[in-house]
């Protein structure tokens, strides 16, 4: 028997990373969705929805139990008037 790749996306909440799910789904993927903050734009459509904090490395350890591939998404945004004021500060969050 042929088994589901299980995938997580980090960033599942956001504008790209719930497209991203639908995506996956549609495909025939089993997919586990992750964010700080609930999806903003709709249900998630993944498998499972978790609301955890990734900078946080236990819940790291927690969301990547079982899964076989991994979309990063997850990043402090803060939209596109935040990026282009702080520029590479959105590349770390700590």
């Amino acid at each position: 028997m042929n088994e589901k790749k299980r995938v997580l996306v980090t960033g599942a909440g956001g504008f790209i990373g719930h497209h991203l799910v639908r995506f996956l789904k549609k495909k025939g993927y089993w997919v586990r969705g992750v964010d700080i903050k609930n999806p903003e734009f709709c249900k998630s459509e993944g498998d499972e929805f978790l609301l955890l904090d990734l900078r946080k490395y236990e819940n790291c350890l927690k969301v990547a139990e079982g899964i076989d591939e991994v979309y990063t998404l997850a990043a402090n945004m803060g939209g596109i008037g935040f990026i282009t004021k702080v520029k590479a500060e959105v590349m770390r969050d700590f």
